[in-house]
């Protein structure tokens, strides 16, 4: 395995960590793989090592190559969304070094990192945003997006922090609404994967019901599985995550074969 680190700002406060299998003599599948961009999550005001090489790591081990972004923490919107948008274009401008698929790259979020990866898969096409990386709208579309226990909304049960660091405390009703992924939904969004739990008491399951609901309205393929108990944060729910047993949880570490076979399926894998 490669690792590589690509810093996406001056003072080295953006970046992505790069993990690239080895390329096998004689497998086709080598020669180009898959890939998912990782946003770990932390509310907007920090990015979970928990939710990053460990969740590389699982990625990995599926034949994809994988690419962790820690982003602008504690700045106000567009700042993280130009980072990830900004990720996915230098991702798939240097695909053939990076040994993988331009046309099979999803993100993957966590929490916030979920609002986040589900912001670049319902905005890639914002004018503002394309101007500002001088790219086109399909250069920054993910071609798929996996949301783990996400925050989606700033109006139904919404994750107060991780809008008011986006917004400002005193943001409007309109300023939310605009950045509610529920609302950003249209028949181009990519396929969407989802997965909560059901007494989840940081950010609530709502976030995914929503979200789901918005993605069947605009005939937006989705998958949802809400597990029946399981704190915030479980990232691979088991011990290389957790702070204690609490957080080993066997039935909700089924999402990543679900997530890796809802890949395989829409990225023609």
């Amino acid at each position: 395995m490669i690792q590589k680190t690509l810093y996406l700002n001056a003072d080295k406060t953006v970046y992505i960590k790069a993990y690239l299998l080895d390329k096998i003599e004689n497998l086709a599948f080598c020669e180009k793989r898959p890939a998912v961009l990782i946003f770990p999550g932390g509310g907007y005001e920090f990015c979970s090592d928990r939710e990053g090489e460990p969740i590389a790591m699982q990625y990995l081990a599926e034949g994809f190559n994988a690419f962790v972004l820690y982003y602008s923490v504690n700045k106000k919107h567009p700042a993280p969304l130009i980072d990830a948008a900004y990720s996915m274009l230098k991702i798939r401008e240097r695909a053939k070094e990076f040994n993988i698929d331009s046309e099979k790259i999803a993100v993957v979020g966590f929490s916030a990192g979920g609002h986040l990866a589900g912001s670049i898969a319902t905005m890639w096409g914002d004018n503002n945003l394309c101007k500002t990386l001088d790219c086109q709208p399909e250069q920054i579309r993910p071609d798929a997006a996996i949301l783990c226990y996400p925050v989606i909304s700033g109006i139904t049960n919404p994750h107060k922090g991780s809008f008011d660091v986006l917004l400002g405390e005193d943001a409007s009703r309109a300023s939310l609404s605009r950045l509610s992924l529920e609302n950003r939904v249209t028949p181009k969004t990519p396929p969407v994967f989802l997965w909560h739990t059901a007494d989840d008491d940081c950010v609530p399951a709502s976030n995914s019901l929503v979200m789901a609901k918005a993605c069947v309205s605009n005939k937006v393929p989705v998958e949802l599985h809400l597990f029946d108990q399981g704190p915030h944060g479980l990232s691979e729910c088991g011990k290389s995550t957790g702070w204690n047993e609490y957080f080993y949880r066997d039935n909700c570490r089924e999402w990543i074969k679900l997530s890796v076979k809802f890949l395989q399926k829409y990225l023609n894998i």
